[in-house]
């Protein structure tokens, strides 16, 4: 990485773009991308990644906050989906434990519940074991009374009893951003804030780079147009895709819904566990969630039709989210002035014409081959984002043929920067309260 200051390394970064020709080009600087460009630098290729925002500024930094298996896919017979994800969530504790923290969960049952205690704990049975067993601890079935004592806050008219299980929160920015910082590390080139305007191709349609501007410019004002080029592109460029590709493949590729969340003292909503809550006007699924002092509800799972940029929730949407949070916990009585912060993602999902609910659109990713110097990634969750670069590398390195000299995938093995020294983080907390006592600083913000 360069030593120089934050411009001059900007403007250094951006000389080496300029004409530059990269065995692999990532358009996209989400986790997805960061996870492509670490997976390919580390092997050994030349890369460069851009985007025309910050890493992490779309869905990357909107999601649940969540590292889990996929416990709902169950009901859903995607037995290969849940398989693995909670193999790369083992992967994720192992490699990075300061951003996949074990969290509890806790799934009540009731009387008017879509499903029962038995088959509550069949589904947990299957989740351990599709896990292989090595959840960070196996789930146990909690009586009323359990249930009780352990989220006191919870309904309890017509409650049978519950399942704790566990899975994983993460800092899904810091996610993104580590793993882009690695790529770096190991000689990518990453550059924020450059924009696609176009795929370079040859005479023959083979897409040989992009066509790229920076959007802020030496004062401010976008900078002309200049081209990067690139033995092969890999776009992971999220909601965005079909902006940049749908006239190219002739379709539509994604159908993106939204996912809202909101955020609420936890003062006001008190919880010691994550609670699986199900909306009472349709069923879906979503999760309160202990974040230090605040609460996080979400996720809403609605088709969308407007851009990604700027996305961002609805009245609507958090009318929904706080009648679902009131229909679990009578105390709280949630209205808007209880909203401290609110946000907003869409997911690039595979179009799908045979499901109906946005819900049901399957989390499965795909790699499309578009044409010999193209590929694209869409679908997918945060969980499995390493799983799915190295998949894109590898599908790089086999169009590439004998032509670039690679080594074997090392993402499943090497740590993310921050856990190379965990012995420092294990006072992060310390130096915080002593920042915050000094500063006068909001201890969530120190």
């Amino acid at each position: 990485m360069s030593e120089l200051g934050p411009a001059q390394g900007r403007r250094e970064r951006l000389e080496r773009l300029r004409g530059g020709r990269f065995d692999l080009l990532v358009l996209g600087g989400g986790v997805t991308g960061a996870g492509i460009a670490r997976d390919a630098a580390l092997r050994g290729l030349s890369v460069a990644l851009v985007d025309k925002q910050d890493l992490a500024s779309g869905t990357s930094s909107a999601s649940s906050k969540l590292i889990h298996g996929g416990l709902r896919y169950l009901e859903q017979y995607e037995l290969g989906l849940v398989m693995e994800g909670t193999r790369e969530r083992a992967t994720l504790m192992k490699l990075a434990p300061h951003l996949a923290r074990p969290l509890p969960f806790v799934f009540p049952v009731y009387r008017s519940s879509r499903v029962g205690m038995l088959k509550i704990a069949a589904g947990m049975w299957a989740y351990d074991l599709l896990a292989l067993f090595r959840n960070y601890k196996r789930h146990q079935m909690l009586s009323r009374s359990r249930t009780e004592r352990a989220e006191p806050g919870l309904l309890s008219e017509g409650l049978k009893g519950s399942a704790l299980y566990y899975d994983c929160m993460t800092d899904d920015a810091r996610l993104a951003l580590e793993t882009a910082l690695d790529a770096e590390r190991h000689g990518a080139i990453v550059t924020t804030y450059v924009e696609a305007v176009d795929l370079l191709r040859d005479q023959t349609g083979k897409t040989t780079g992009l066509m790229v501007r920076d959007v802020i410019g030496e004062r401010g004002e976008p900078g002309e147009p200049f081209e990067v080029g690139a033995r092969m592109t890999a776009v992971a460029a999220g909601p965005w895709t079909d902006d940049l590709l749908g006239e190219r493949v002739g379709r539509k590729l994604l159908r993106p819904t939204k996912g809202s969340h909101i955020v609420v003292d936890r003062e006001r909503l008190p919880i010691d566990h994550a609670i699986v809550l199900t909306g009472p006007t349709d069923g879906r699924v979503m999760f309160a969630i202990p974040w230090g002092r605040r609460t996080i509800v979400g996720t809403t799972d609605t088709d969308e039709v407007e851009s990604p940029d700027g996305i961002e929730a609805s009245a609507a949407d958090v009318d929904y989210l706080l009648e679902t949070a009131n229909a679990f916990f009578p105390k709280f009585r949630g209205q808007r002035s209880d909203v401290i912060s609110t946000w907003s993602g869409l997911r690039p999902l595979m179009a799908d014409s045979e499901s109906e609910s946005a819900s049901d659109v399957s989390r499965e990713h795909e790699i499309l081959d578009i044409d010999p110097g193209l590929l694209a990634i869409a679908g997918g969750k945060l969980t499995t984002y390493r799983l799915m670069a190295e998949q894109v590398v590898d599908k790089a390195l086999a169009k590439l043929g004998g032509g670039v000299k690679s080594e074997p995938c090392r993402t499943e093995e090497l740590p993310l920067p921050g856990a190379h020294d965990l012995h420092a983080l294990a006072d992060l907390g310390k130096a915080a309260e002593k920042l915050a006592r000094e500063r006068g600083l909001e201890a969530d913000l120190a």
